[in-house]
């Protein structure tokens, strides 16, 4: 296709109707300079959190998706994958709930579960210089990232970069979690690991985004947004820009910049036909910007480190009267910090060992009954709180 007009192409997009999002879809394509594809293999990665309905804008939707697919085959693309690794769901229910499988199908496309990973090597990486991904993503030679513009309650944002973390397969992706359990080094190793997949394109789904408690339990705001972009960095800056960010507060936004050779206090790089002036989110509901882990303060004494992580920390809470006992949570937790209690009285009771949380908020992301809450509470211990 042409060479780029804008970095980042930001256009307008009201609604999930059929032909107006696959013109919107070619026009930020053209602007933003898709490459030619004709006879190529092509991975789709959309954003497959969990099994969320459409209306709930925790997931690609599924308009957006067969868009996508529509304007692939038309570019003359010669196979098409598409996949995702949700945490702790397989990928075809979470797909089919959502309605992403059955748009993959009435594309004649191909589903990938992400089950099997081999090495994937990340030599520029910073904290990480390898990573076990989906096996499928050594076939392929671009990927087409489409992920859902979203708060997040560990990271503030998610979307581009984050939405490359779902090519770990299942559940290796809470060992992440354990290994890297500092918000920043967590930040790093994303960008490790985007920065290693390309090339890559991204179309990002801000039609209906997410405020609030994101990824999985915020509340869907009409954005009416279409933006696409060859750099992950660039277009994950603006998005969070355009929904009230200040982008350089975000430690993994910042450090992509930089590696990517931009100034995080004054980045220069172009947006349009849109500018994120004109089209910036009102009363936007965001996560706030909270850096500090418990890990930082370890140099403390004991006392004086639980007074202070119990000051500065949010944890997550459980709501008893919300929740159904799925055992998501329980299923999730990097740091097995999680026993599910069921009462007689038919109470389901989640119990948290505070010495062995990491605040990931894995349990509250994938929650399909908004039952997880993050609030400050004096952290106890294990056997304060009597857990099994």
């Amino acid at each position: 296709m042409s060479i780029a007009a804008f970095d980042v192409s930001i256009e307008r997009c009201s609604a999930y109707q059929k032909d107006s999002v696959e013109r919107v879809i070619e026009s930020a394509a053209e602007k933003a300079g898709f490459p030619s594809i004709l006879g190529k293999t092509i991975l789709v990665k959309p954003n497959i959190l969990n099994a969320s309905t459409p209306e709930k804008a925790v997931t690609t939707h599924p308009v957006f998706l067969a868009a996508v697919l529509q304007f692939l085959r038309k570019n003359g693309a010669g196979r098409i994958i598409v996949g995702d690794s949700p945490g702790f769901q397989p990928g075809s229910f979470a797909g089919k709930a959502a309605g992403l499988h059955q748009v993959v199908l009435d594309a004649k496309a191909e589903w990938d579960e992400f089950k099997q990973g081999s090495l994937h090597q990340a030599p520029e990486g910073k904290l990480v210089k390898s990573f076990v991904l989906a096996d499928v993503l050594g076939t392929c030679d671009l990927v087409v990232n489409l992920p859902k513009l979203k708060t997040h309650r560990l990271m503030n944002y998610t979307g581009a970069m984050k939405n490359l973390f779902g090519l770990i397969p299942g559940l290796a992706k809470s060992a992440m979690h354990m290994r890297y359990p500092d918000k920043e080094q967590f930040g790093t190793m994303l960008v490790d690991l985007a920065l290693s997949v390309v090339p890559t394109f991204t179309f990002m789904d801000a039609i209906v985004a997410m405020e609030g408690e994101g990824p999985g339990n915020g509340t869907p705001y009409p954005l009416g947004l279409v933006l696409a972009s060859a750099s992950m960095p660039l277009i994950d800056w603006t998005a969070a820009s355009i929904i009230g960010y200040k982008p350089e507060k975000i430690p993994y936004l910042a450090d992509a910049m930089r590696r990517i050779g931009r100034n995080p206090e004054k980045p220069e790089y172009s947006c349009g036909p849109e500018s994120v002036t004109a089209v910036r989110a009102e009363n936007f509901k965001l996560l706030p910007y909270e850096t500090a882990h418990p890990s930082a303060l370890k140099a403390l004494p004991g006392f004086l480190q639980k007074l202070a992580v119990s000051a500065t920390m949010r944890r997550p809470i459980f709501h008893e009267k919300k929740c159904i006992g799925c055992s998501a949570c329980v299923k999730i937790c990097p740091g097995k910090a999680l026993v599910l209690d069921r009462k007689a009285s038919g109470i389901n009771k989640i119990l948290i060992d505070d010495a062995a949380c990491i605040t990931c908020f894995c349990c509250h992301e994938v929650c399909p009954v908004n039952a997880i809450s993050a609030g400050k509470v004096f952290r106890r211990s294990r056997r304060d709180r009597k857990l099994p």
